[in-house]
């Protein structure tokens, strides 16, 4: 891979919220391969790298265009012999197809995973910022006694024990988020925002709409208890 790849690639995975390398850590995470904290990327992602998204995808764009120009009209040399003229003439287009379809796919990939955000816990982590509300599930509501549809907004708290590490934290966070998951297979009354785990409190927070109603909580804090994460609900707001 050229230096130019390279950086056509960086552009495009900082203007699209690091959602590659998200997507690679939440996939390595959910099948118990690697366990990496993620609150640090996270953090900075949302606070940060967002602010500067239209920026980096501009510089993308532009990157785009000097490479399609560069492959179109090649810069010339005016010591080049005949031979290197014909080879650089001879110059194959799928390397720079090849490059420019991986630069693409990277940039647009919140926008492909958006609109399926709700069908699995790592696709919905893999989007921050912006990407975290485009073309998601619409939340649930209920209707009021003036006919006005209202979201519910809920968080539960639970506290967490045995967690010593941040590799701990995000394995629990997948525990969490694979139960709730399984729950939500069997009532679609509830949804969930984001799962938070603070493992050096002890503490996890679920984020979503109609959960204090609808999320056994027993049965996730049994599923954790299970695989070595004494938990107990606290309380809901």
């Amino acid at each position: 891979m050229s230096t130019n790849t390279y950086i056509g690639m960086v552009l495009a995975l900082l203007g699209s919220n690091l959602c590659l390398l998200l997507l690679v850590l939440n996939v390595l995470g959910w099948i118990n391969f690697l366990h990496i904290d993620l609150v640090l990327i996270e953090n900075f992602t949302e606070s940060t790298l967002s602010r500067w998204q239209l920026h980096f995808q501009t510089a993308t764009a532009g990157w785009l265009i000097f490479t399609l120009l560069g492959n179109v009209f090649p810069a010339k040399s005016s010591g080049e012999n005949d031979s290197k003229k014909k080879a650089r003439r001879r110059r194959p287009w799928h390397h720079t197809a090849l490059t420019i379809a991986s630069v693409v796919a990277t940039l647009a990939l919140p926008h492909l995973l958006g609109p399926h955000r709700h069908r699995h816990p790592v696709l919905r982590r893999s989007l921050l910022g912006n990407f975290a509300t485009v073309n998601s599930k619409e939340p649930q509501t209920v209707h009021t006694t003036d006919d006005k549809p209202t979201t519910i907004d809920q968080e539960l708290i639970f506290s967490v024990d045995n967690m010593t590490c941040g590799g701990c934290g995000s394995h629990v966070r997948d525990l969490a988020e694979s139960n709730l998951a399984g729950q939500q297979k069997s009532s679609s009354s509830f949804t969930i925002n984001k799962v938070q785990v603070d493992w050096r409190a002890g503490v996890m927070s679920i984020y979503g709409t109609h959960l204090t109603d609808s999320v056994d909580r027993q049965e996730l804090a049994t599923y954790l208890e299970n695989d070595g994460y004494p938990t107990s609900f606290l309380y809901s707001q």
